[in-house]
């Protein structure tokens, strides 16, 4: 079931080279957050305000069981090739651990939908983060995309303040190879969209198919988000966890997503809300906050993709897929990695904090476990 959907895009680069050029192939526009938990968007239980993936859900098909890989890594070579991401080079993360599975980056011997593509007549964008290969040589340019703005590791900082004293170094981008910096004032899931629309205006006057990927870093941590989505959330998560995940669990029944007697599996490591204490509420309370703003925020991007598709008057020939990497991150730091320290409140520039476990229980509903496992929680996806 893993490679299914992964599957069904490389079989569709491959028959797109089959079609006579004079045929109207279909644009393609693959979307892909991180670090999301199953029921955080609209279509899948959650209170969080996605009216675009709301309209998506509602105007085409919604998977119930479709699967990832678990890790950022990982999950991105298999999209990327059609591949066992062992077979791409990437069994685990962006790093060379010495054998040909686990070197790090996407092999020569598989290609990617970018190659595929661009091989077939489309354009290929890409906006966000790549990491599937550190090395100039395997950057997103290299590995057959026309035009790319975004990050090449695995994670970013949303706001640049600059300077390494307040543990918060400078947000370096690439655009196309050449390296470039985030601006004071900028918030990258913005600049991840907006780059997204500019490159689909460039294609206004082309004759060519394109084919966008856009590779949201949200609402991987660190948690900072926009201050006037934060605020629409207020208040939302003083009832916890535990009703909150209640709630979601009568919304899935409610969509179908469950039936009406499914077992809903519980962690027992996750404490009751009511045993926190005042102050410790309100600090959950506001990651929650932020991570739904996170979420909030994207969508929004998504909204001005698919207006632009429209303005391009290429709105009924463009197919739109929309998924997550993993499950939401319930605690798990690769290599025992230290937390860094917050420069600044949870949500600013300089907050390092993380949903966790608690809430990424909620993220993952109804299922068990996080980010990095093989259970359900770790490998179910939107």
């Amino acid at each position: 079931m893993k490679t299914i959907l992964l599957s069904a895009l490389a079989l569709l680069a491959l028959v797109t080279a089959a079609y006579p050029q004079s045929a109207r192939r279909p644009n393609i526009i693959l979307i892909m957050v991180d670090d999301m938990g199953y029921s955080d968007i609209g279509p899948y239980g959650s209170e969080i305000r996605t009216p675009n993936l709301d309209r998506l859900a509602r105007e085409g098909l919604k998977l119930r069981e479709f699967y990832n890989n678990s890790i950022c890594a990982p999950t991105r070579a298999s999209l990327m090739t059609g591949q066992y991401n062992h077979r791409a080079g990437i069994g685990y993360f962006d790093v060379n651990l010495g054998l040909p599975a686990y070197q790090g980056y996407l092999n020569r011997h598989s290609l990617t939908l970018g190659e595929v593509l661009q091989q077939s007549g489309y354009t290929t964008l890409l906006a966000g983060k790549w990491h599937v290969g550190n090395d100039s040589l395997s950057w997103p340019n290299q590995r057959g995309f026309d035009k790319f703005y975004g990050f090449i590791g695995g994670a970013s900082n949303y706001y640049d303040i600059g300077s390494y004293a307040d543990k918060a170094p400078p947000v370096t981008l690439v655009e196309n190879n050449r390296p470039v910096r985030l601006q004071p004032g900028q918030y990258l899931t913005d600049e991840i969209a907006g780059h997204a629309v500019q490159y689909l205006e460039e294609t206004r006057n082309s004759k060519k198919p394109f084919f966008l990927y856009v590779a949201y870093n949200a609402p991987h941590w660190p948690l900072q988000a926009q201050p006037e989505d934060i605020e629409r959330y207020k208040g939302r998560y003083r009832i916890g966890w535990d009703s909150l995940r209640t709630q979601r669990i009568a919304r899935m029944k409610e969509l179908g997503i469950l039936s009406p007697n499914a077992t809903i599996s519980a962690d027992p490591e996750v404490p009751k809300w009511e045993s926190l204490t005042y102050d410790e509420q309100q600090l959950w309370e506001k990651k929650m906050e932020v991570y739904a703003a996170m979420i909030d925020r994207l969508d929004q991007g998504i909204g001005k993709i698919l207006n632009k598709v429209k303005d391009l008057k290429q709105d009924d020939n463009t197919l739109v897929v929309f998924i997550s990497d993993n499950g939401a991150q319930g605690g798990f730091i690769p290599f025992g990695r230290k937390r860094q320290r917050n420069s600044g409140p949870i949500g600013t520039a300089g907050s390092y904090d993380y949903q966790e476990q608690s809430w990424a229980h909620v993220s993952n509903t109804p299922f068990r476990a996080y980010k990095a496992t093989a259970y359900e929680g770790g490998i179910s996806s939107p």
